[in-house]
């Protein structure tokens, strides 16, 4: 009788210890997964953010319900994409730099002009190929001056013209001029989403 308490009180032991192992386990696991998830959330304030582009505006480089990677700390260029908060209130949106901070904005017969010279937009260059096969034009003929009332047309300071790529279609800073530095959220770098059409914007 008291080998078999013996042994039965081993076995209750052996148990206790192993839920006591559990426990330990989940509660590291959970404080683990709390970690991460704290980090994310600060990271995703700071550094980066994971948006979904909305409406047709992009078309030719993203497309409805696409997710993008948005570096907050990104550097803004000509061409590059940028996630912000439009100027007219009406949400957010991804649209590419044209026009930078003190220069002025030019379109005429498809082709842009900054500052009088010649640019090309390489982006657009099969949109492009095809409109001038059907004697069309993708971007009508507009400046600076139209967007901003001024005389000289010159982007203020920490303010971008944008465009949107599907030209015909996109609501930009043709509607609700520049866009101040403050409003945005930072660079589009990636497409993540759908995973089968990853593509960088760098």
């Amino acid at each position: 009788m008291a080998v078999a308490e013996m042994n039965r009180k081993k076995i209750i032991h052996k148990k206790k210890r192993k839920r006591q192992k559990y426990k330990e386990l989940r509660r590291e696991v959970g404080m683990t997964f709390l970690i991460i998830f704290l980090i994310g959330l600060v990271l995703s304030r700071l550094v980066f953010s994971l948006p979904e582009n909305d409406g047709y505006g992009m078309i030719g480089s993203l497309s409805d319900g696409d997710r993008v990677y948005v570096n907050r700390l990104g550097e803004m260029r000509r061409f590059s994409l940028i996630y912000f908060k439009q100027p007219d209130g009406n949400g957010m949106s991804i649209r590419r730099i044209i026009g930078l901070p003190g220069e002025q904005v030019r379109y005429t017969n498809d082709d842009l002009y900054i500052d009088g010279r010649l640019v090309v937009e390489r982006f657009l260059q099969k949109t492009l190929g095809q409109a001038k096969l059907a004697d069309e034009v993708i971007t009508k003929d507009f400046d600076s001056t139209d967007i901003l009332k001024t005389d000289d047309g010159i982007i203020p300071d920490d303010h971008y013209l944008v465009l949107g790529d599907n030209r015909g279609y996109a609501t930009d800073s043709r509607y609700y001029g520049v866009v101040d530095k403050k409003k945005i959220i930072g660079t589009v770098e990636l497409r993540w989403w759908p995973f089968y059409q990853i593509r960088s914007y760098r």
